[in-house]
C-alpha cells in the first residue's frame, strides 16, 4: 500500500499535465476551475470542504487571491500537509462537517484515501479501511455571521446533503454558488434518494442544479427526472447549484 500511494499521486500528476482529460475526475477538475474562474471575483471567500491534498484550494486562492478561505479535511495527514502547503493564506480545519456536532466514528481509507468518509460508502473494488475519531462539525457553528461566503465545495463521499443541513443558516444567508458530489452510491451509504437531494436544494433553499458543463455552455438547469437519470446511472457526479 505505501507503494501504491506515490504511484496513484504520481500518475493524478501526469494526468492533469495531459491536454485533454483522460479521467472523470480529471474532467471533473478542469471543468470546476472553468467554474471558479468565471464565478470568483479577487475579493471572493469560498470554502472547501473534503479538501484532500488541496487541489480545489489551490484553485480558490489563484482566482481570488483577495478573499478568505477555509478548507475542512479531518484526514490528520492530509490535515497537516495542507496546514504546511496553505496554512499561511487560508484557514485550515481538522473537522468533519456534517449536521450535528461532536465526536464520530470515521472510515479512513488507507489504499484509497480519497474514498474516507464519515460512514463507509461502497467501493469498487476491494480497499483497505480503518476506523479513526474525528470531531464532527456544523458550518453554521464555525462560520461567522458576519462573513459572506461565495462558494463552497463539497466532495465528501455521500455526506453531502448533511453538510447542507449543517450550513442551512449559511447558505440561506450568503447565497453561495454550491459545487457537490452527490450519486447513487453516497445514497446507499447515507440512505438518501435523488428526490431527498433535490428536494433539499431546489425546493427548500430554492436553487437550480446543473451539470458543470451544462452551465458553462449556458443550457438550462436540470429538472428533477434529469437530475434523477444522472443519480441513478452515474453519468454525472457532480454538480453545481445557483440560488434561484
Amino acid at each position: 500500500m505505501k507503494r501504491q500511494l506515490p504511484i496513484r499521486n504520481l500518475a493524478k500528476k501526469i494526468l492533469a499535465l495531459l491536454p485533454i482529460a483522460l479521467t472523470r475526475n480529471e474532467r471533473y477538475d478542469r471543468l470546476t476551475q472553468r467554474v471558479i474562474n468565471k464565478t470568483c471575483l479577487p475579493n471572493s471567500n469560498c470554502i472547501d470542504i473534503g479538501a484532500h491534498e488541496g487541489k480545489i484550494l489551490a484553485m480558490f486562492l489563484d482566482a481570488a487571491p483577495k478573499g478568505k478561505h477555509h478548507a475542512f479535511e479531518p484526514i490528520p495527514a492530509l490535515f497537516e500537509q495542507l496546514k504546511k502547503d496553505f496554512g499561511a493564506r487560508a484557514m485550515i480545519h481538522p473537522e468533519a462537517l456534517s449536521n450535528q456536532s461532536g465526536m464520530a466514528n470515521f472510515n479512513l481509507v488507507l489504499s484509497n484515501p480519497a474514498l474516507s468518509g464519515i460512514l463507509k460508502r461502497p467501493y469498487w473494488k476491494a480497499e483497505i479501511d480503518s476506523t479513526i475519531k474525528v470531531a464532527m462539525e456544523k458550518v453554521d457553528n464555525l462560520i461567522a455571521v458576519s462573513e459572506q461566503i461565495d462558494l463552497i465545495k463539497m466532495d465528501v463521499e455521500g455526506a453531502e446533503l448533511l453538510v447542507i443541513e449543517g450550513a442551512i443558516k449559511t447558505i440561506e444567508r450568503c447565497k453561495p454558488l454550491i459545487l457537490f458530489e452527490c450519486g447513487h452510491l453516497g445514497g446507499i451509504a447515507y440512505d438518501f434518494s435523488s428526490k431527498d437531494a433535490f428536494d433539499l436544494l431546489d425546493l427548500r433553499l430554492k436553487y437550480r442544479i446543473f451539470t458543470l458543463d451544462g452551465w458553462l455552455k449556458q443550457k438550462p438547469a436540470l429538472n428533477f427526472a434529469d437530475f434523477q437519470q444522472h443519480f441513478d446511472q452515474g453519468t454525472e457526479f457532480f454538480f453545481m447549484a445557483i440560488s434561484k
